[in-house]
């Protein structure tokens, strides 16, 4: 208590000269508005539409060769079909002859020439069969592989393009956006050059073969059907030119959609704590609901326009009936004649109807590109790759230069920044930079790197403008350490080995990674692990605790013994402990090298040798620390407002020999340093959910085994099945499906029984029943094009509904490897899009396909039972060849590129661009390797399906011939059974063609019922909240504190010792796995979740911002408040001043995750956030640690009030912020080792004393 007492003698002195230092610091003066959020310019890309031809500007001589081996089998293999309908033609020409020679009484006769003739055309259906099976094979197989080769290298040269770009572009794109178009795009644009194609070559050949047969056959009958076809190509023309621009604007949104799913679902913790599940989804939703309006217009006009072809279709079988019949009765031609041009026309416009589709995709491939190709081709003025460029060097000595300095960010061109900012740095110089949150200190560590190049003035280090510098080799030469630390999704080790200049050529040995982390004080947590070095952290290190990332993150830039050390608040996230040891490292590291410091803890700079004061965008004092004190000026302000009372210490040092002292802290620091052993397991046994969690869930493994084995087929259903509610539209589209299948079997029907008419010897009989069945024709014409129209456009209606039913989680299951905000993205994207093509097209055509299957049945039972037996026998066979099939998925490279396009500043200055470019390149082409293989089975079962038309008709006709021999069916049932069985047999093979989208949509529906089938344990959304999820690891070890209403309480203790873990379960992110968590008596497992939370508010270390403007930020706290509450929240937060000096005021954009603020901006944004909602319970995890002295100091005071009122839990290293708490609760190991207020702590000289003193802080009471 002595100590105490004289201590406290001094304290309404020291208070008085605090006091004294803050009016100094808050007389009025113009707010910095240098770090604004202003409106940014975004760079609009406006591309050029693509050509056809530049789609394939990525192919090779290979896949060149490939595309004109696919062309030469496209064409014989669409020339195939006309030939057959010659034969078959040939074929009823016999059948006619043999009705001829059985009138004429030859029985015998013409029984021997029907079964001599049959056979040899069976022969010919056999053998074109065969041909078919082999060009489709060579159709699929070499227009497929091609597309996979093209869509590797496009999406290679995607990345590289991405990673080349300048920091300055990447400000003003969403980076959401990026990933949705490496993903979705990229597909779309390889799905509309590979066998889609070749299926158009396909299409086109029949029906220019056809017409060419036709003109052959009968060229006035020709002449007189091509009437029709100017609306046919007019709708064809009007199909293509409006898909294209329907999806580049569908493809925007689409990418507008990743990008929010991108930012929300890596600050997912902060929407959940704030109750904003529901927002998020719904500014999700606006963006896909832009999509989805263009995507059922695009479902309307692909119906309407493939209806209008139909219509015009059947218009000109009436229009050539009508005239064949009419030269018919004149004798100019004979019914075979008419029989032939008809058929082939059939054949013909049965090709260009199943073309539109297939042009469809092409079209969509167009608009896809064009922004893909727009972002290939942007040449970046600061290019990292550029290996040309500029002089390369292995050394520079640290000489360092600002002169005369103008910048604004790209993104704020209009809000300036540095105003003639000047700055001489010398070799070997230690140096900080101090001053307000946003005035331009982390600027000057952007120019230093090369991020941006400045507007006006000279950046210059050796002497040489660092634009003369190759830029990569620059880079290579500067290390950093920043104050949110960025580290990758993989292992520590790696992650520590990625700072080394030369990982790849010349990487650093295991020894030299562990003296790093020794130095940085992070080798004790990691030494404990059970995978040690191996052990994963995590996307973006989530799987660590603040303090435990910034020590991997120095150990990073130790390793790589840089000429000059950037150090961004580099120890802001360590506690006392543990910055006293890395503060060492990091004055041992800066001892030979120029070191640029920019820090607020003003006691971890007081010994650079030069401290300059940044304001308003120029250095208003500099000197050294003992040369600024005496000044008198900002930086005595800043001192003083920090308490750096070294009179304290003397007090201090009065009942505490030095040698004493330094032994005590000494013991207390080793002591520290063996509790990581402890504490970090604790922590660090949280990484391990990442394996452990699945064998605590075992059901959801056997859910994932189960639709992992589950066929084709069944996941289609159950697709269907749980999306029922989407499928609404489809109910009237099944129907109209059902209306347009039936249409083909009843015209085939129709069809026979005409040609038998033209065969009549009674020229009014022919034109009666001709003219009735040209009517006919006319309303399947009508009735084809509106069920095609409603088919098309409602299941495209259903598709686009699909797609916004795909997420729901809780915050644990996005610390899971497979489930990263990459992979979780891609699902979104690609996935989505898989299913939707699946529903729009694959099952509409699936139930028309059926109708068709089953009119042609039915008809064939009704004339010919025999045949109709056929028929079902040789479905299975038919059955198997569409389903050959499995495609691998681009999943894994969409996390890597989502990982490293968000922190692309930690790439850039790691100089790890090539790296990652690997990284992504072999992501990408484990997928592609597989696809390659299985399209070599898939182009088996598409030629395979394509060849079975043609067996099953040889067969068919085979046995009908039989049949007619031995009495069995008549000539006119035969006929009808087999144009049916014909014409359904083409619509199977047009089925055929889409098989290779059942297998996309399997892989997705995968995908998707991997998220789908976890069911989220602690249900933000479900009112009623559920079971929990749990900590694997016992990061917490039976600890037990209370805090009571209104009272303050803070936690202490060392990184990793569960404090924030206490904060998570307080907000049930998680639950423990034993003991309970109360809020107002009452377990939180029983509480409702959304009111749980919407009593609590919490300011983290590392704040999350949304892509808002500052009020919508701001009023992300408490939805509907005022403009008036979200000023005053403002004001509170010390906000307020510098929002009004931006040039849009509180309708700045703050940008991707608020990436136009300063960390301190973005800090006291957050804080506005907490304080509007008006929590009952306020939690403050560091909440101050990203602020000046100034701020931190007014903003700790609005803290302070706001605590009176409210019950606080506070998180914090800097113990000079809970010194007046309630109650202190002092962490280590998991455990509560004491617990009191300041004053009693202090009386009882343990850990919580050893802290107080590490920190220099003013003892009282």
């Amino acid at each position: 208590m002595s100590l105490q007492k004289d201590v406290s003698s001094t304290k309404s002195d020291i208070d008085d000269e605090l006091h004294e230092a803050l009016d100094k610091l808050d007389e009025p003066k113009q707010d910095s508005n240098e770090e604004s959020s202003a409106p940014y310019n975004k760079e609009i890309l406006e591309p050029k539409p693509v050509t056809i031809r530049q789609l394939f500007r990525f192919a090779t001589k290979l896949d060149i060769t490939l595309t004109l081996f696919g062309t030469f089998f496209s064409i014989v293999a669409g020339a195939i079909m006309p030939v057959m309908i010659i034969i078959f033609s040939q074929l009823m020409g016999v059948i006619l002859d043999y009705t001829t020679m059985m009138m004429n009484g030859s029985v015998e006769a013409a029984n021997h020439h029907l079964d001599h003739e049959s056979r040899k055309y069976c022969l010919w259906f056999m053998g074109l069969g065969l041909v078919m099976w082999l060009f489709s094979y060579g159709v699929n197989a070499c227009w497929s592989v091609s597309a996979e080769n093209q869509g590797l290298r496009i999406r290679k040269t995607y990345y590289e393009s991405i990673m080349r770009q300048d920091i300055g572009w990447f400000d003003t794109i969403k980076t959401g956006e990026l990933t949705t178009r490496i993903t979705n795009d990229v597909n779309l644009v390889q799905d509309g050059i590979g066998e889609k194609f070749g299926f158009v070559f396909m299409n086109v050949v029949s029906f220019v073969a056809a017409f060419i047969i036709a003109f052959i056959k009968g060229w006035k009958l020709t002449l007189v059907c091509l009437c029709v076809i100017p609306f046919i190509a007019a709708a064809g023309g009007y199909l293509g030119i409006k898909i294209s621009q329907l999806v580049t604007y569908a493809q925007d949104q689409n990418a507008e959609s990743g990008a929010v799913a991108d930012e929300v679902l890596s600050g997912i913790r902060t929407v959940m704590a704030f109750n904003g599940q529901e927002r998020e989804i719904a500014r999700y939703d606006e963006k896909i609901n832009e999509a989805y309006k263009f995507g059922k217009k695009n479902g309307f006009i692909l119906g309407g326009s493939i209806g209008v072809i139909q219509f015009f279709i059947f218009v000109m079988y009436c229009v050539g009936f009508n005239f064949g019949s009419w030269r018919v009765r004149a004798g100019e031609y004979e019914a075979q004649t008419v029989l032939n041009v008809i058929l082939v026309l059939l054949i013909g416009g049965f090709s260009l109807s199943g073309a539109a589709p297939n042009i469809s995709a092409i079209s969509t491939a167009q608009g896809s590109a064009a922004k893909v190709y727009a972002i290939i081709d942007r040449e970046s003025p600061i290019d990292p790759l550029n290996t040309e460029h500029g002089k390369k060097v292995d050394h520079v000595r640290g000489q360092i230069d600002f002169k005369n300095i103008h910048f604004s960010y790209p993104s704020r061109p209009d809000v300036p920044i540095l105003k003639g900012f000047n700055l001489e740095i010398r070799p070997g110089q230690k140096v900080a930079l101090v001053g307000e949150s946003g005035c331009g200190k982390s600027t000057t560590i952007g120019l230093i790197e090369r991020f941006y190049d400045p507007a006006q003035g000279d950046v210059l280090i050796d002497g040489i403008n660092i634009k003369d510098y190759n830029i990569g080799s620059l880079r290579h030469r500067i290390g950093i350490v920043t104050q949110e630390p960025v580290l990758f999704s993989t292992s520590i080790y790696q992650n520590i080995v990625w700072g080394a200049v030369d990982p790849e050529g010349n990487p650093p040995t295991k020894e030299e990674v562990v003296e790093a982390c020794k130095a940085a004080n992070a080798h004790q947590f990691i030494d404990m692990l059970p995978n040690k070095y191996e052990t994963l952290v995590g996307e973006g290190g989530a799987l660590l605790s603040g303090g435990q990332k910034q020590r991997i993150a120095i150990a990073r830039a130790i390793i790589r013994n840089p000429d000059v050390l950037l150090l961004d608040e580099a120890t802001s996230a360590l506690d006392t402990a543990s910055e006293r040891l890395v503060q060492d490292a990091l004055d041992k590291l800066s001892a030979d090298r120029t070191t640029i410091s920019i820090a607020h803890r003003l006691s971890t700079i007081r010994n650079c040798d030069q401290i300059y004061v940044v304001r308003e965008g120029i250095v208003s004092e500099n000197g050294t620390h003992d040369e600024l004190v005496e000044l008198n000026g900002e930086y005595a302000a800043m001192v003083k407002a920090q308490e750096l009372r070294q009179a304290v210490r003397a007090k201090i040092e009065e009942n505490n020999s030095e040698e004493d002292l330094d032994e005590l802290i000494a013991k207390e620091l080793k002591e520290q340093a063996l509790d990581l052993k402890a504490t970090t397991r604790q922590s660090m046994q949280s990484m391990q959910r990442m394996s452990t969690a699945q064998s605590l869930d075992a059901s959801r493994n056997a859910k994932h085994k189960s639709v992992d084995e589950s066929s084709d087929m069944r996941l289609m259903f159950r697709l269907i099945w749980s999306h029922r509610s989407a499928m609404g539209a489809a109910i009237p589209g099944s129907l109209l499906a059902i209306i347009d299948g039936a249409v083909m079997p009843c015209f085939a029907l129709v069809f026979s029984r005409a040609l038998f008419a033209l065969s009549m010897n009674d020229p009014a009989e022919i034109k009666r029943k001709t003219d009735l069945y040209a009517q006919l024709f006319l309303v399947f014409a009508v009735a084809g094009m509106f069920a095609m129209f409603g088919r098309i456009g409602l299941y495209h209606i259903a598709g686009e509904n699909m797609t916004r039913q795909l997420r729901h989680e809780a915050s644990g299951f996005f610390d899971d490897e497979d489930n990263g905000t990459g992979a979780l993205t891609s699902r979104l994207a690609t996935d989505a899009e898989d299913v939707n093509k699946i529903v729009s097209s694959f099952i509409g055509t699936c139930f028309s396909t059926g109708s068709t299957i089953v009119c042609a049945l039915i008809i064939a039972f009704i004339y010919d039972w025999h045949i109709a037996l056929i028929m079902i026998g040789c479905w299975p066979i038919q059955g198997f060849a569409q389903f050959l099939q499995a495609r691998a998925s681009y999943e894994k490279s969409g996390q890597s590129a989502a990982e490293t396009i968000r922190n692309i500043k930690t790439v850039a200055t790691l100089r790890r661009e090539e790296t990652f470019i690997a990284i992504f390149n072999k992501s990408s082409e484990e997928p592609h390797a597989g696809n390659v293989r299985s399209t070599m089975i898939s182009s088996f079962g598409f030629g395979f399906a394509q060849a079975c038309n043609m067996f099953v008709n040889a067969l068919v006709f085979f046995a009908g011939t039989q049949f007619i021999i031995k009495g069995l069916i008549d000539i006119q049932g035969m006929m009808n059974a087999m144009m049916a069985t014909m014409f359904s047999s083409m619509s199977i093979g047009m089925l055929a063609q889409m098989s290779s989208m059942i297998s996309k949509g399997a892989v997705a529906s995968r995908g998707i019922y991997h998220t789908l089938d976890r069911k989220s344990h602690i249900d933000g959304l479900d009112p009623a909240g559920s079971v929990s999820e749990k900590f694997d690891g016992n990061i917490l070890k039976g600890i037990s504190f209370e805090a009571m209403a209104g009272k303050s309480v803070a936690l202490v203790g060392a990184s990793g010792s569960g404090k924030s873990t206490s904060i998570l379960l307080a907000q049930r992110l998680y639950d423990a796995i034993s003991g309970s968590v109360k809020v107002e008596n009452l377990d939180v497992k029983d509480w409702n979740i959304m009111a749980l939370r919407d009593n609590m508010a919490i300011v983290g270390q590392e704040p999350v911002l949304f892509n808002y403007t500052i009020a919508e930020n701001i009023r992300y706290g408490k939805p509907g408040a005022t403009q008036q509450e979200i000023e005053e929240a403002a004001r509170e937060a010390n906000i307020y001043n510098f929002v009004m000096n931006l040039p849009d005021g509180f309708n700045t954009n703050v940008g991707q995750k608020g990436g136009r603020l300063s960390g301190g901006q973005k800090q006291r944004v957050a804080i506005a956030r907490a304080l509007v909602r008006k929590p009952k319970l306020l939690l403050l995890d560091e909440a101050t640690a990203a602020l000046d002295s100034r701020s931190e100091k007014v903003v700790q005071r609005v803290l302070d009030k706001a605590a009176k009122e409210r019950t606080t839990l506070t998180v914090a290293h800097r113990l000079s912020t809970i010194q007046d708490c309630d109650m202190i609760v002092v962490f280590k190991n998991g455990r509560i080792v004491e617990r009191g207020t300041h004053d009693e702590l202090i009386a009882l000289k343990g850990t919580y004393h050893l802290l107080v003193e590490q920190q220099s802080l003013q003892v009282t009471h």
